[in-house]
């Protein structure tokens, strides 16, 4: 009896296979290929976070806490920030947000488009703190990594209190 390993078997398959195959790729990168261009959210004008935005801070992420929804189908995590500075809105030295994703007893889980934080972090970030519990404005369009005096979004670069300037005349 002859098996795949014999080689020849698997010769058969494989050049059977061969037109199927081809199709299979060529639809898998035109709709993968489509389809991932929506997964990729632009970013918003400072004016349009601080527009919807009710506090701005500058702060360090020093704790995350994650925890499963009360229906145990989703997982969140609670972050705390030590507040540097207040861009907008009113004075704290601690915020606590709350984004989707997170991990739990080694089970992870995470959203494409929602801030992700790190313990150590210093972080400018838009709030909206009319919601139960505060939520970052935009997902993870309104949160900036703040690495010496330097505000990075992605591939954008910002000197800090330049940034801070912008906002503040942003959020009049």
């Amino acid at each position: 009896m002859q098996t795949a390993r014999d080689g020849v078997g698997l010769y058969y398959v494989h050049v059977w296979h061969a037109p199927y195959r081809t199709m299979l790729t060529a639809w898998c990168n035109l709709v993968l290929g489509v389809c991932s261009a929506y997964a990729v959210m632009s970013p918003w004008p400072l004016e349009e976070l601080a527009k919807r935005a009710d506090m701005v801070v500058l702060g360090t992420v020093i704790e995350l806490k994650s925890a499963w929804d009360a229906k145990y189908t989703a997982i969140h995590t609670d972050v705390t920030l030590a507040v540097e500075r207040v861009l907008a809105g009113r004075q704290e030295e601690e915020v606590m947000l709350q984004v989707a994703g997170g991990s739990v007893r080694g089970i992870g889980m995470r959203t494409s488009h929602d801030a992700t934080f790190q313990v150590g972090e210093r972080v400018i970030v838009f709030l909206d703190r009319r919601t139960v519990p505060s939520t970052v404005v935009g997902m993870q369009r309104g949160k900036f990594e703040v690495t010496d005096n330097t505000v990075i979004r992605a591939s954008e670069y910002w000197d800090l209190e330049a940034f801070i300037e912008a906002v503040r005349t942003a959020a009049r």
